[in-house]
């Protein structure tokens, strides 16, 4: 990846610039053309760490929009309404960038370039923009002419941000990249600095949420709507509105009696039948499957990981910890493959299984609690999940085993942890962390840094397990939700449109992410709306429902109409071939 900073990037963007200017005058004839000819292999950047194909970036010719004819940009070329696309005295790199703009109606604009002479394979896309925020739609783009649009949904920011799109493949030579508005009068976006470079990575960004609660939300009586106030089957909504993937959280055998003692799960509802039966669903709307086992009756975390109520009995006889281990320890293999063959016998073998919630204080608890590197329990947790980990694979060897922890950006947490699977030899695929601006404090900016040093320590892919943030401050009752705030974020993101904002910014972070190391984004309960008589729980004292504390966070708002998030989703998005695209173009 090219990564400029301070002094390095002016040198550099002389350098490029000089090359732009050679390839321009021996063009000028053809200047205004939308095409250009790209010469394959003319900028070598640093080699990949990963792999032996060394990474090239093409030439984009006016790639810094300095050059132009009037207010009219050479090379590049507008469609739509072009008087809204003009050069602008504000660069990152320069005196100039593009601009969209309009201050007196509403327009709509793509200004792209056509590079040819490309080698065949996969390329990031990269751009540094600004953006005033409140288009229906305003995202960087790259099209080929076998695939529909791979895009970046803008961020909104006075400053400038690089924009990332990864997994662009060329198969024909040729690819056009681009930059979309779909504005009101007074919106407006810069572009400048605008790279193609050849990494050879294929590159997909899972995005989607936790639907286990489905089933209940059903019963109780809540419905769904799409944008436009049509009732329609959850699942449709999701596909239609960009998601593909879903997570399914399993609980042993939730009832009364096996909960906390002041809380239980209810019976019937995220159980082996009820999670086989939402898992057909996902796969018939052409979804994917994260799997999570919870390895308990109820909600567990760091504090609270209670082993089912049928395996307490069956050790309850045992008369040592070593054999009482031994027991748990084939009572989680034997369980975590009898799900998977199970799963996979109906067609829905998951795709990414975690083995456990939010576990970074370990499983089965008090003999896989590890309270810090030097609890004796460590080994008692690494056999836990070597299990849970060869069941799996035992199933189906290509599933990727997820360790889900909470507290993304904590550098201290995630550094033990792993470093104890390491020391144990545990063997996972991906690295799972819960990430919340209000739980962390911290911004998509430090989320990124603290990625980007993770998947470089351990070398793994991750997935962020969790994300959520306040679309209102308060319940439908005027109450404080489980988020009451969205931490370093402002109490005016706490809307609508602020909700949507925050996914914009966190999916191009997810993206920029060195390497593209990671691979997903999974929502806390999108779907938890408003329903008579659900909660988060249920009083063991009385056998009513607790609060629903989330539903100020979800998709839908407190009547089940999708809300302007699914944007975020819609407007993230990589190529698909011609013959299954989706309506993914304007």
């Amino acid at each position: 990846m090219i990564k400029f900073v301070g002094g390095t990037r002016k040198i550099v963007t002389m350098f490029l610039l000089v090359i732009v200017l050679c390839v321009n005058s021996a063009n000028i004839s053809q200047a205004e053309s939308p095409q250009a000819t790209v010469p394959s292999g003319s900028l070598v950047n640093s080699l990949n760490p990963n792999e032996d194909f060394v990474p090239v970036a093409v030439t984009i010719a006016n790639y810094d929009f300095e050059i132009a004819q009037g207010s009219k940009l050479k090379v590049w070329h507008a469609s739509g309404d072009k008087s809204s696309s003009q050069q602008a005295a504000s660069g990152y790199s320069g005196q100039y960038s593009l601009q969209h703009a309009n201050s007196k109606k509403n327009y709509q604009v793509r200004t792209e370039q056509i590079l040819t002479g490309l080698d065949n394979g996969y390329y990031t896309l990269t751009g540094w923009t600004k953006n005033s925020g409140g288009q229906r739609a305003a995202y960087l783009y790259a099209k080929g002419a076998d695939k529909s649009e791979s895009r970046t949904a803008l961020p909104v920011s006075s400053q400038w941000i690089k924009v990332t799109v990864r997994g662009i493949q060329v198969n024909d030579g040729k690819m056009t990249v681009g930059i979309y508005s779909d504005a009101k009068a007074g919106n407006w976006l810069n572009l400048d600095f605008v790279e193609f470079v050849h990494d050879n990575r294929p590159y997909k960004l899972l995005k989607g949420g936790d639907v286990s609660e489905l089933t209940q939300i059903e019963a109780k009586g809540g419905k769904f709507y799409d944008r436009k106030g049509k009732q329609k089957d959850l699942f449709q909504i999701l596909k239609e509105e960009g998601h593909d993937i879903v997570r399914l959280r399993l609980y042993n055998d939730p009832g009364k009696g096996k909960g906390d003692r002041k809380y239980y799960r209810s019976a019937g509802f995220m159980d082996k039948p009820d999670i086989l039966k939402l898992a057909k669903r996902a796969k018939a709307a052409g979804l994917q499957i994260q799997l999570s086992f919870h390895y308990s009756d109820y909600w567990t975390n760091g504090l609270l990981q209670i082993i089912p109520n049928e395996w307490q009995k069956q050790i309850q006889h045992l008369t040592t910890e070593q054999q009482k281990v031994d027991k748990l320890n084939q009572l989680l293999y034997d369980y975590t493959t009898e799900i998977m063959q199970a799963m996979k016998a109906q067609g829905t073998t998951p795709g990414y299984v975690s083995l456990g919630n939010e576990m970074q204080g370990g499983l089965l608890y008090p003999f896989g609690k590890v309270e810090d590197v030097t609890s004796e329990n460590w080994d008692h947790l690494a056999r836990f999940l070597q299990s849970g980990s060869q069941a799996v694979k035992a199933v189906s060897p290509s599933t990727k085993v997820i360790i889900h922890l909470d507290d993304a950006g904590n550098y201290d947490k995630y550094y033990d942890f792993f470093d104890q699977l390491n020391l144990y030899q545990v063997d996972y695929d991906i690295i799972g962390p819960s990430y919340y601006p209000f739980w962390t404090k911290k911004t998509v900016s430090q989320l990124v840094d603290f990625l980007n040093d993770i998947g470089q320590k351990y070398e793994k892919d991750i997935m962020i397990m969790e994300t959520g943030f306040n679309w209102n401050p308060t319940l439908p009752d005027d109450s404080a939700g489980q988020l009451a705030d969205n931490g370093p974020y402002p109490a005016s993101m706490s809307s609508r449109e602020g909700q949507r904002d925050f996914m914009y910014e966190l999916f191009n972070g997810l993206k920029s992410v060195n390497n593209g190391r990671v691979i997903g984004d999974l929502y806390w309960d999108p779907i938890m709306i408003p329903a008579p008589g659900l909660g988060w729980a249920i009083r063991e004292a009385d056998d009513l429902p607790d609060k629903n504390v989330v539903s100020n966070t979800t998709l839908f708002d407190f009547d089940g109409r999708a809300l302007p998030v699914f944007d975020a989703y819609r407007y993230n998005t990589e190529g698909l071939p011609s013959t299954t695209k989706q309506e993914n173009e304007q």
